[in-house]
Parts: C-alpha cells; sequence; structure tokens
C-alpha cells in the first residue's frame, strides 16, 4: 500500500504513514494538507501536499 512522509517534531525523524490512516484536509487558501497520528509517540503530525500526494489520497 502507498505511504506518505510526515516529519515528526517530537521524535525528530521522518515517519512514513499509511495512506489509508492519513485524513486530507484544505486550507484557508486552498491548498491540499494532510494530518496523522505518530505510531510511536502518539502526536499529530501535519504536512502541505504536493500534487503527486494529493492524488494519491
Amino acid at each position: 500500500m502507498p505511504t506518505i512522509k510526515f516529519y515528526s517534531v517530537k521524535s525528530r525523524k521522518a515517519v512514513e504513514v499509511d495512506v489509508s490512516k492519513v485524513k486530507k484536509t484544505t486550507l484557508k487558501n486552498g491548498r491540499p494538507a494532510a494530518e496523522a497520528v505518530d505510531p510511536e509517540t502518539g502526536t499529530k503530525m501535519f504536512k502541505i501536499l504536493s500534487a503527486a500526494e494529493a492524488s494519491l489520497l
């Protein structure tokens, strides 16, 4: 299954999250973004998506 890379600020490393566990949102300016939960620490992660990543969701 496809994954999306997020950066976890708490654990200071890149984390790959399965697409099925990612929630797609839209910012006020219309840009696509994604929210996920870090599986190790349980903290929320947020990422502004590129066009290629937005097509996966």
